[in-house]
């Protein structure tokens, strides 16, 4: 059976213009506690109609409510046994 590695990270959430200028909500983390996502960004695409000011509220709403992020790699994936050694 796989083992399995877990990371948390406090994190917030934050409304950005993407790519064509659509807005996404960005997942930024603090402190690179979450060594798997140190060279990844984490958008959130949003449905079309969506304005800027919309989703930064969503992001604050999303803010108030999450605590902190957390990512579990199974000991198959190629980036956990890369990181074991």
């Amino acid at each position: 059976m796989p083992e399995a590695r877990t990371e948390r990270g406090t994190c917030r959430f934050v409304a950005a213009e993407g790519q064509g200028g659509k807005p996404v909500i960005r997942v930024e983390l603090f402190h690179g506690t979450v060594s798997v996502l140190t060279h990844a960004t984490l958008n959130f695409n949003l449905l079309g109609g969506m304005s800027l000011e919309k989703a930064k509220r969503m992001a604050e709403t999303i803010n108030d409510s999450v605590l902190d992020l957390s990512i579990t790699l199974s000991s198959d994936h190629p980036m956990f046994a890369k990181s074991a050694k």
